[in-house]
């Protein structure tokens, strides 16, 4: 099981990022997303971390896929992201590598099964 859990701080993530067209002049921004994918039987609890800063974003059962608005306040500009699972009855809290996130990205993180 601790191997396990060791696994998932070493969690892959993907971005998108958004285009702006200067052209077509200012584009109201879009949201910035996290598409988690939980392919294993533990739900999970998903943090998003920030500078010292730890928030909220939801919770994914076991073997679903949800998809979590990061709050605009974390992502005004581009930042350096990370974020925490807590296993639901689990004995740690893994963590994932930092990424560079920018305002209207759309990251997608895989918990991997046990």
């Amino acid at each position: 099981m601790r191997n396990a859990l060791l696994a998932m701080a070493l969690l892959g993530t993907a971005c998108a990022h958004a285009t702006n067209d200067v052209a077509a002049g200012p584009q109201p921004l879009t949201q910035t997303t996290v598409k988690v994918e939980n392919q294993n039987f533990l739900d999970m609890e998903i943090f998003v971390l920030r500078e010292g800063q730890r928030v909220r974003l939801g919770m994914v059962t076991g073997k679903t896929t949800q998809v979590f608005n990061i709050p605009a306040e974390l992502v005004r500009r581009a930042v350096l992201l990370s974020f925490e699972l807590h296993p639901i009855s689990g004995p740690t809290n893994p963590r994932t590598q930092t990424i560079m996130v920018r305002p209207g990205d759309h990251v997608e993180l895989t918990i991997p099964p046990v």
